[in-house]
């Protein structure tokens, strides 16, 4: 029938298509129009009772097709997000078939909310085929997602180091980084490892035979053995590592020096770590050492490499000295704990932040800002923090909550069509005399927001570049609403005089919130 032939051709792309990769995280629903019984090749329906497990059908005269599983058409569930709501390839009645093989050198475990973010920004940071895949860890919308990413030009440590260089909040957000790395390291696909016992035990004799290899090229003893972690997503795959690994060890007693963790070793005094992802009812396991060196004389460099701009902020290691349990353990937490000790006013201010440097504004010490829509003050933190003789007026009638007040923070009580007379005698004041940055974080439309942001923005003129930042939330009642709205906003900089207008959806915006930013070139 034609909607066979229509997936089949679906399927015929490969696993990289961009399209394949997104609907695979985009929102599930159903399939359009009524639900089609599936049928054979010759238009009958299929019986229900031959598919089902453990049963078969008793009805000599049935004119129903007999098919065997390999005969049936494909799951479209299965076929589309690599899940079943049947359960797994035993329980459906359709066929399902796993997707063509892929490589990969890294897979981010992220929040399904933020998966699509994580895609745009691998493929823009690592090229337009760095995502070779992408899935969810269950058939449900609020779960995990993951994402494979392959650069044949840097490998698995290049890869991440230029994820954490470019996309600092973005990686900061990961919840597991799993790595493959292609030298220096074993890995091994497996299909059906949830429910297959051939399956299970060719893991089983294969991660055997890595231990040994561990053992051997660390030159373990007894005394000094090999401790291993698992990290695996699914939650059930990791239960399948830690059981294979209990019987190895159990089988091979104290001839195996290898030890299972307690007894005071924890997950950060393992020698070795063994990852492991399943998507499309196939495994991939990947085995490497914590303490190795995985990045190729090609990025090898000698400095830190400093991914967010305060001294403070933790840098990794040079290319070269960063062991993979740097890259893919450690530094991730400490992103993360960065984060808390910033100790910011409020959730807001990680968005000022995230968009600076996703804008790449070159805000400087000697600045003149102004924060329309400042209360309570997240964003004023952010400006104040980097000027040194500039100054940010934050315009707001509500209170703002800074404490203590900035050296280089004014705060006026008033509407934004108030302020204007009082920032320009402030400019007078100040050593470069022009006002360089607009930002507004207000909570209403967005285009009385631009509206409110323009007429004040326009109001001064500067030689130098300048700047404009703002969030465009959803007060709209649909989506497809607000994202026209957001391309009227753009068009309106335009008509102002901005020359590069772009938006964004940063790490720190929620589903509905994007942020705008527009910039002017200077006239000298």
């Amino acid at each position: 029938p034609r909607w066979r032939r229509r997936r089949s051709r679906a399927m015929s792309r490969p696993c990289d298509d961009a399209r394949y990769v997104d609907a695979a995280i985009a929102g599930i629903r159903p399939p359009a129009g009524k639900p089609r019984t599936p049928r054979a090749s010759d238009g009958r329906e299929l019986c229900k009772l031959f598919m089902l497990r453990d049963k078969s059908c008793d009805f000599p005269n049935c004119q129903r097709a007999h098919l065997d599983v390999p005969s049936r058409p494909r799951c479209e569930t299965f076929e589309k997000y690599g899940f079943c709501d049947r359960g797994d390839a035993r329980d459906c009645w359709l066929r399902h078939e796993p997707c063509e093989a892929w490589e990969m050198d890294v897979c981010l475990m992220v929040d399904m909310e933020m998966a699509a973010r994580h895609v745009e920004r691998a493929r823009r940071i690592l090229g337009p085929r760095a995502v070779v895949k992408a899935g969810r860890i269950k058939l449900s919308r609020h779960t995990d997602a993951l994402i494979c990413i392959k650069s044949d030009a840097l490998g698995a440590a290049g890869a991440m180091r230029a994820l954490y260089r470019e996309e600092p909040y973005g990686m900061a957000k990961t919840k597991r980084t799993f790595v493959f790395p292609r030298e220096g390291g074993w890995s091994r696909t497996f299909e059906g490892l949830e429910w297959d016992d051939e399956a299970i035990r060719a893991m089983d004799a294969w991660l055997e035979k890595c231990i040994d290899a561990c053992v051997e090229e660390s030159g373990a003893t007894r005394e000094k053995p090999v401790y291993a972690r698992v990290r695996a997503a699914p939650r059930w795959l990791e239960g399948r590592l830690h059981d294979a690994m209990d019987r190895i060890i159990d089988a091979r007693g104290d001839t195996l020096a290898c030890k299972p963790l307690g007894g005071g070793i924890t997950t950060r005094d393992c020698t070795h770590c063994i990852d492991a992802v399943n998507l499309w009812d196939r495994a991939y396991v990947g085995v490497w050492k914590t303490s190795g060196i995985y990045e190729t004389m090609e990025v090898t460099g000698s400095a830190p490499t400093q991914v967010l701009p305060e001294k403070d902020a933790p840098q990794l290691p040079p290319a070269g000295e960063a062991s993979m349990d740097d890259l893919a353990f450690y530094f991730p937490l400490k992103l993360q704990d960065y984060r808390v000790e910033v100790k910011p006013l409020c959730r807001a201010y990680f968005k000022l932040h995230e968009a600076l440097l996703r804008g790449r504004v070159p805000i400087e010490g000697d600045w003149n800002c102004v924060d329309i829509g400042a209360a309570p003050g997240g964003w004023t933190q952010v400006l104040s923090e980097r000027l040194t003789t500039g100054c940010v007026w934050a315009i707001d009638p509500a209170e703002i909550t800074l404490n203590p007040f900035p050296t280089t923070m004014t705060h006026l009580r008033v509407l934004a069509e108030d302020a204007v007379e009082t920032v320009r005698e402030g400019l007078q004041s100040t050593a470069s005399g022009e006002l360089r940055l607009v930002v507004c974080d207000a909570n209403m439309h967005p285009e009385a927001c631009l509206r409110i942001a323009l007429d004040f923005s326009t109001k001064f003129s500067s030689m130098k570049e300048s700047w404009l930042v703002m969030s465009t939330k959803n007060f709209c009642k649909r989506r497809e609403n607000w994202l026209k709205v957001i391309d009227t906003c753009i068009e309106q900089c335009r008509d102002a005089g901005y020359d590069d207008v772009f938006v964004e959806h940063l790490f720190s915006n929620c589903s509905e919130e994007k942020t705008l930013f527009a910039r002017r070139k200077g006239k000298d």
